[in-house]
């Protein structure tokens, strides 16, 4: 049966693991194991896997693909302890924020029997662990694939194909594109939620301040109540490009200021026409009206569905093991005859 280990059994993990459940693919084994054992445990509460395991080794064993569901920067440890024990023919994902550096650590780490495909669901809450996981999470969200330099077609279909699976719109893109653009659309506004909560909160009137903060701080601030961990890691390993976006963001807001702190006082239009230009492109976006630019995977003829998929690899993965038994028999033959 085929086989699909999740390490990592948090929000996002788990709520893979919901989904592929949901999607009531046949003859599909779902194992799934974390480091912690809370996280263990709400993972078999919410029924997510077919069985969770302990031991990483044990949860990886046989398994056609392997997801890495940890925070960025466990991944190059995990990688490291992964490589000898995973078995010839398997497919490595993950679902990390940030890229170049998860597969330089792929590229370098990882045995030539086993291929490497990045993935990022762009999707996720601000409450962490199995208890918020939601088999819906990803349903027509976009899937970031950035393939590996040692990815063939097989591996690759195989990631589109899952991310098909849980309801995801594959996008393939470039890794430094990829890290570039989730700093702008992700990064930043995470950053910017907790500056705001650090900003107001060191305040000496907080107190008072806090009684008048309502809805739209609120929901500014959301993602300030995300997992501090995991944005730790995404700036540690997405640096420059979080850099970059902070001076681009810095910048827009020193020219609104000068323009509140005009010496004849602020232009009514000038500042209007800020606000118009921010609140067309807002509902442009949301209509969907912003051109993809054709990065959207469509050609469907040329990806088997899941099930084939994952049929595909099993089979593949057959064929290798009756090669060894095939190739071990030859081997025995010719000692004997010497």
């Amino acid at each position: 049966m085929p086989r699909i280990a999740i390490i990592g059994t948090g929000l996002i993990g788990t709520s893979l693991a919901l989904a592929l459940r949901q999607a009531n693919l046949p003859d599909l084994e779902l194992v799934g194991t974390d480091a912690d054992h809370q996280a263990r445990r709400g993972a078999e509460t919410r029924g997510a896997f077919h069985r969770v395991e302990n031991r990483l080794m044990k949860a990886v064993e046989g398994a056609n693909i392997v997801v890495l569901a940890v925070p960025v920067m466990a991944m190059r440890g995990l990688l490291e302890v992964l490589a000898p024990e995973l078995p010839e023919g398997c497919v490595v994902t993950d679902v990390g924020s940030s890229k170049r550096e998860v597969l330089q650590w792929a590229e370098d780490l990882l045995p030539k029997s086993v291929e490497f495909v990045g993935g990022h669901p762009m999707a996720g809450r601000e409450k962490s662990g199995p208890e918020a996981a939601d088999g819906a999470l990803f349903r027509n969200k976009t899937y970031c694939i950035i393939p590996g330099q040692r990815a063939q077609q097989r591996a690759v279909s195989a990631v589109v194909s899952l991310a098909q699976a849980v309801g995801a719109k594959p996008l393939f893109i470039g890794v430094d594109e990829h890290d570039s653009f989730v700093a702008a659309a992700s990064h930043l506004p995470f950053i910017l939620s907790a500056m705001l909560v650090q900003c107001t909160s060191k305040s000496p009137n907080w107190e008072d301040i806090a009684q008048v903060a309502a809805t739209g701080y609120r929901d500014i601030t959301r993602l300030a109540s995300g997992d501090p961990v995991m944005h730790r890691d995404i700036c540690l390993s997405n640096t420059q490009p979080i850099v970059a976006w902070i001076d681009t963001f810095i910048r827009e807001l020193y020219d609104f200021r000068n323009l509140l702190d005009a010496k004849d006082g602020p232009d009514p239009q000038a500042v209007e026409a800020v606000f118009q230009r921010a609140l067309e492109a807002r509902n442009k976006w949301l209509a969907g009206a912003v051109d993809p630019r054709g990065r959207e995977y469509s050609p469907q003829t040329e990806i088997p569905s899941f099930a084939e998929s994952m049929g595909e690899m099993y089979a593949g993965r057959k064929v290798i093991e009756a090669q060894k038994k095939v190739f071990q028999l030859w081997r025995d033959q010719g000692r004997k005859k010497k």
